[in-house]
């Protein structure tokens, strides 16, 4: 899956298991990213902060599901 793509459109037609899922792959893959920042130079910099943002947006979307579950109940 490329991380850097999704957007929030995206992001909200999942369900909180593909999130949940979507997440734990990211941090995984940034990780190993942030050690060929070191190595790689500028490009790694760039996708790693990108990754970032995306992991921002997951989780952000995440807590909103969760917010609006809770309040129907």
């Amino acid at each position: 899956m490329d991380f850097n793509k999704l957007n929030v459109k995206e992001i909200r037609a999942f369900d909180a298991k593909k999130i949940g899922d979507t997440v734990k792959n990211l941090r995984k893959e940034l990780v190993g990213l942030r050690m060929d920042v070191y190595n790689a130079g500028p490009q790694a910099k760039t996708q790693a902060r990108n990754m970032r943002k995306t992991l921002a947006r997951l989780l952000t979307v995440g807590i909103e599901k969760k917010t609006v579950t809770a309040t129907k109940k």
